[in-house]
């Protein structure tokens, strides 16, 4: 794993083919966003990028435009695209999430896609998923379409 003291400023495109230690924030040059690929893990304060590959991120804040991680450990995720195994974070907001599992204080996003939902609040256009956990009875789920269960639902043909 490659460390870095201080900061890590983004001037173009990068790629690491190693895990990621930064002992501060990871962002763009002049505030601009640049893609980063990390082949392994990300260890960082706060991370600004337009894309973010890697395997696993761990970070207080993430601000980017598309997210592919196995798992996400962080206080506060923006991003347009979420696509991960496991996500466990404060606060969510995303135009669409794509994940196996998910534990979060606040989620407000357009689309989810997930197996497991553990949640205090949840604002969403559309949620699918097999199961949702509110974190005590009095939590709200508001979206236009809520599926449960999906493995159950079967595809009925018209006549």
């Amino acid at each position: 794993m490659k460390t870095i003291k201080g900061n890590l400023i983004l001037k173009k495109d990068t790629t690491f083919n190693e895990g990621l230690k930064v002992e501060g924030d990871i962002r763009g040059k002049d505030n601009k966003k640049y893609h980063l690929i990390v082949k392994g893990d990300i260890d960082a304060w706060d991370i600004d990028a337009w894309n973010i590959n890697v395997l696993n991120i761990n970070a207080k804040d993430i601000n980017a435009w598309n997210i592919n991680a196995k798992d996400i450990n962080a206080k506060d995720i923006n991003a347009l695209n979420i696509n991960a195994k496991d996500i466990n974070v404060l606060n969510i907001d995303a135009w669409n999430i794509n994940v196996l599992n998910i534990n979060a204080w606040d989620i407000d996003a357009w689309n989810i896609n997930a197996k497991d939902i553990n949640a205090k609040d949840i604002y969403a256009k559309d949620i699918i998923c097999e199961k949702r956990i509110k974190k005590n009875k009095n939590n709200k789920t508001i979206c236009r379409v809520y599926v449960k269960n999906k493995s159950k639902l079967r595809r009925k043909n018209r006549k």
